[in-house]
């Protein structure tokens, strides 16, 4: 069986003061109407109730709702909750796809998506340069073993509760040499129209600065 593909809407919360998602409730409309195979093949996560009922509002059906998270996590769900919903679909799923609203599915994954998924039994993340958290969670992949590690994270000492920083915690030091743990063409990044050409027939999914773009990023992998 393929890994669930899962994504999510938590309140933007840190140090117990609570923001609405506002960016991203934006995104999800568009995200749908762009990607509408999301509707079917997304298994959708709520951080609250709040968030339940904003999801429900674009007919989606919530699959499960973490108002029942620990107080550490609820106080900071800005992406922490990110981080405990994945943890969830470790020991739910055994394994998961985690996939962000600001992207682009170019090509349903198959089976060699699914098997660069799962090559070598590490995570897989979006590799961007120089990035500021070392890993970019936008898409992403991990196993049941590295559910321990992804519990331990939670106690990283790290300068913000962001999902990317506690991941980076507890990976090799030298992950940026280490190909195992990259999508390569698979996934890539797209902050601007310079980077389209990272765009081939390999690749499956686009995490975007504009979703406008998705037809013409589609276009290049043809």
């Amino acid at each position: 069986m393929p890994p669930r593909m899962i994504t999510g809407l938590y309140p933007y919360s840190r140090g117990g003061a609570v923001n609405s998602p506002a960016v991203t409730l934006s995104e999800i409309p568009v995200s749908l109407e762009v990607n509408p195979l999301y509707r079917d093949n997304l298994i959708i996560l709520a951080g609250d109730q709040a968030t339940a009922l904003q999801l429900q509002k674009h007919d989606l059906q919530v699959y499960r709702i973490f108002d029942d998270a620990p107080e550490s996590i609820q106080v900071d769900a800005a992406h922490k909750m990110k981080h405990w919903m994945c943890c969830w679909a470790l020991e739910e799923f055994g394994e998961f796809l985690w996939i962000d609203w600001d992207t682009v599915m170019i090509k349903l994954p198959d089976d060699r998506f699914w098997k660069r998924c799962r090559e070598h039994g590490t995570p897989k993340f979006i590799h961007i340069p120089n990035y500021w958290a070392t890993v970019n969670c936008g898409i992403y992949y991990a196993d049941s073993s590295w559910a321990e590690a992804m519990a331990r994270s939670f106690n990283a000492d790290v300068s913000e509760p962001n999902d990317e920083l506690l991941w980076a915690s507890v990976l090799p030091n030298d992950i940026n040499t280490r190909s195992e743990y990259w999508w390569g063409e698979y996934v890539v990044n797209l902050w601007n129209r310079a980077d389209f050409a990272l765009v081939t027939k390999e690749t499956y999914f686009a995490h975007v600065k504009d979703l406008a773009w998705a037809d013409e990023i589609r276009s290049l992998s043809v």
